[in-house]
């Protein structure tokens, strides 16, 4: 058999160290300047991975120079990225080929300059266990002159210094990790003297009580947080960063939107590629059925998996630049648990394994995809080449094989909604939520899918159930959806937000009559708002039925949901 018909074995440690040669030829590689620092770190490595994978943060953590970036399409069709900056007087350019990563183990980027002093740069962080416990974490930088003068740049200091402020970031990130307070690059920001605040923005005076707080606090933190983090602001991660609970930080964002501080988004997202189809005002105006301008696959409107709500900084209180840190990365795409560039007939076996779930394989110019789903926790070979991918088959890790004449990015990303993301059909189970949206801005015509959720029934006597409701609905991130006649009909995302919320109605009405249910529902268009139909809705008036004064009664569907969450 011909070498070049051979698939070249390549473990996924030794190909990140630097084992590769630069695609330019040998002439480059005998250039290359190249520089590892191992640190031996305490936390593990499965806490350290979410915050040292966030490379748009660490980069503006770094005061690294924010970039323009535009993408081409080559004469194959493919997708090239381009970025530039502008150092000094001199305008540097570069290519930037698609990002590599393997979740919880190791990350690169490279670039290829058209200008500057150097011709290839490259970044590598691995992480791998400890001796003695905690985590090695291992820095490579590799640099390729294109000068004299730029061999000078790299050997004066341009890869220790770079080492060092990477350093300063990976033990801040190592002492938060083993004791989390907040979010970690919002404090990062937080704490950088060099910010200078806007001029404080006066809180309205109508806004008043716990929202004028609420709202004070949002001002405040938006007025020192990273630009990358108000281009897209999602209401849980901006939780953390406040100290607040998740209903708390949505209802912030509410007050926030409605004293101009913030511009709500509604995103439609192909569960394909996970791009961005449609970004409106309302949701109203998603389309119920299109193509996606990426991959091409037809998305449906799907307010559990397809729609999410998320937020930017309005520019009257603060404009952040449009140029990116980093164009890509893990945080970027937050389904995505792996990206690998393989050469032509290049094996590579990771060192990972892949959860139970649903997951697409695609490459990166999208021309091919691939649904799957693993049933049993392990390993599985992914294979794909000119036009084509298959898979998964059983290997004891994960291994993947390009088979084509010509390189391919593979993308493996999970099918399931992002933790960190707040789908529509989970914004409106907040009681801020709802009574913000107003009916008119949703089209329920057509029932939509509202995924799980807990319905919560309270029937008591006296003429407080309904304020006592809303207000325990506002603490405990729920939403009261009706007066059914027979009770008060509440909605929580979550098994346990519910369980707390009726605790907090036995306290304050000890005599109530109270049921809960938990499952798959619809939304659809009622007298007061947004409305549920399903078998929960069904049941659920049943439950408070039979259930006895200040004693729940719960289906098994529900102490079910309260076990697994």
């Amino acid at each position: 058999m011909h070498a070049r018909q051979r698939l070249a074995v390549c473990r996924s440690v030794d190909y990140v160290m630097g084992a590769m040669t630069g695609r330019r030829g040998n002439g480059m590689a005998n250039r290359r300047i190249e520089k590892s620092w191992t640190w031996h770190l305490k936390a593990p490595r499965e806490a350290l991975w979410p915050l040292l994978s966030d490379t748009t943060r660490i980069n503006e953590a770094l005061r690294m120079p924010a970039y323009r970036l535009r993408e081409t399409i080559d004469g194959d069709g493919l997708r090239r990225r381009h970025g530039e900056y502008d150092m000094n007087g001199e305008r540097i350019r570069w290519e930037e080929p698609p990002y590599e990563w393997a979740r919880g183990y190791w990350w690169r980027w490279q670039r290829y300059y058209e200008s500057g002093p150097l011709e290839h740069a490259r970044a590598t962080l691995v992480l791998e266990p400890g001796p003695k416990g905690g985590t090695a974490a291992t820095y490579t930088l590799e640099s390729e002159p294109r000068s004299t003068l730029g061999r000078v740049f790299v050997r004066t200091g341009h890869h220790k210094e770079a080492a060092k402020a990477f350093e300063r970031i990976l033990r801040l990130a190592d002492t938060h990790a083993r004791k989390p307070m907040g979010d970690f690059y919002s404090n990062l920001a937080a704490n950088r003297v060099s910010r200078r605040k806007p001029a404080p923005y006066a809180v309205p005076p109508e806004i008043t009580g716990a929202d004028r707080v609420l709202a004070r606090q949002m001002l405040d933190w938006l007025a020192v947080a990273f630009d990358s983090d108000l281009r897209e602001i999602r209401p849980k991660r901006m939780a953390r960063a406040l100290g607040l609970s998740p209903a708390e930080a949505e209802s912030a964002a509410v007050v926030a939107t409605e004293i101009g501080a913030l511009e709500r988004h509604f995103r439609l997202i192909c569960q394909i590629c996970h791009g961005t189809v449609r970004d409106v005002k309302a949701p109203r105006d998603l389309p119920e059925n299109v193509g996606c301008p990426h991959c091409g696959a037809s998305v449906d409107l799907d307010f559990a998996h397809s729609v999410e709500v998320l937020y930017t900084a309005h520019e009257a209180i603060r404009k952040p630049t449009q140029n990116v840190h980093c164009a890509s990365g893990p945080a970027v795409f937050p389904r995505t648990v792996m990206q690998q560039t393989l050469e032509p007939h290049e094996r590579r076996e990771l060192p990972m394994r892949l959860l139970r779930g649903d997951y697409v394989l695609r490459t990166v110019d999208d021309t091919v995809v691939l649904p799957f789903t693993i049933t049993n926790p392990g390993g599985a070979l992914l294979r794909g080449g000119d036009g084509w991918l298959d898979g998964p088959a059983e290997a004891d890790g994960l291994l993947l094989e390009n088979h084509g004449e010509r390189p391919v990015t593979f993308i493996l990303a999970r099918a399931k909604w992002p933790s960190e993301a707040t789908s529509l059909a989970e914004w409106l189970t907040y009681q801020s939520a709802r009574e913000a949206m107003g009916g008119a801005t949703i089209n329920l015509s057509t029932p939509q899918n509202a995924g799980e959720a807990a319905l919560v029934i309270v029937s008591a006597r006296g003429g407080d159930e309904a304020k006592v409701c809303r207000k325990i609905a506002l603490a405990h991130g729920g939403a009261v959806v009706e007066d059914t006649g027979a009770g008060t009909l509440l909605i929580f995302h979550r098994a346990s937000s519910a369980v707390a919320a009726m605790e907090t109605v036995l306290d304050d009405l000890p005599s109530a009559r109270v049921g809960a249910d938990y499952g798959p529902l619809m939304l659809i268009e009622g007298i007061d708002g947004p409305n549920y139909m399903g078998e929960v809705r069904d049941r659920v008036a049943d439950l408070a039925g039979v259930a006895p004064e200040g004693l729940p009664s719960l289906s098994p569907e529900f102490q079910a949901a309260l076990r697994t969450t």
